[in-house]
């Protein structure tokens, strides 16, 4: 009975956050260019950290299915796109992707508590090699501005770097930083898997995005740059959140 009880619990939670995976995809993300950056992570880490790999997997899923069947009737400009090149690679991708963005974290989260004191240290290597990819990011899109407002976005982006890691120093545990680096594999996996298939299979619709520049550089800069760069933000400002959430839920889920 016991049992049943923790699981009957866990299929309800599970069930809540895939309808808030539907919901937020449904209503839409951040339109930017050709594709949108979706806000519809934060469940499904949620739900990969409190309640493990399949769950994480579920909602990855289901997120999956959802983006393809937004971009399969338009609702989508830029996965309509897609869906037009190659209609069967299109679901493969977007269901891979999303079954990635929910499975990752899972494992991680397992793997980072149970080693906890290497937490933090991998938490500053992460963002490290993100700010190093951002400014990256950011100094091929400034081709061409004024000499002096590229200097001072990048002495706002240094003081902004410097600032997001003194905070993390601050306000990180071992513990919370275990759950920091879970949900940061979330936007890594969904984004990194995307840019890697359209570079492997939809090169034409990555170069028509484009505008008929370099599609590899376009993809490090554009895709990657703004996609990742807002999604790893909101995991940011969302972990404290999901600590707390976290923690709750396995308290109940042990009770």
């Amino acid at each position: 009975m016991f049992n049943t009880d923790k699981k009957v619990i866990a299929l309800v939670f599970t069930a809540i956050l895939a309808a808030l995976v539907v919901v937020l995809q449904l209503v839409g993300g951040i339109p930017v260019g050709p594709f949108s950056i979706t806000l519809t992570l934060f469940p499904i880490v949620v739900g990969a950290v409190v309640l493990g790999p399949v769950p994480g997997l579920a909602l990855g899923v289901i997120f999956g299915i959802i983006v393809s069947i937004l971009s399969l009737t338009g609702k989508d400009p830029g996965g309509f796109m897609v869906f037009q090149a190659n209609p069967v690679l299109g679901w493969v991708m977007c269901v891979l992707k999303g079954a990635l963005a929910g499975l990752m974290p899972a494992l991680a989260c397992k793997l980072f508590t149970r080693f906890k004191k290497h937490s933090l240290s991998i938490t500053y290597t992460i963002t490290g090699v993100f700010i190093f990819g951002a400014a990256f990011a950011v100094s091929k899109q400034l081709r061409g501005v004024n000499v002096w407002l590229q200097l001072l976005i990048m002495v706002l982006a240094a003081l902004a770097a410097g600032g997001l890691l003194f905070g993390m120093s601050k306000l990180l545990t071992n513990e919370n930083a275990a759950y920091y680096n879970a949900a940061v594999l979330a936007p890594i996996f969904n984004t990194g898997t995307f840019v890697v298939l359209m570079l492997l299979w939809f090169k034409d619709v990555l170069s028509a995005w484009s505008g008929g520049s370099n599609i590899l550089l376009y993809s490090l800069t554009g895709l990657v740059g703004i996609n990742f760069l807002i999604e790893f933000f909101v995991v940011i400002i969302l972990t404290p959140a999901l600590v707390a959430i976290a923690k709750f839920a396995q308290k109940r889920l042990k009770a």
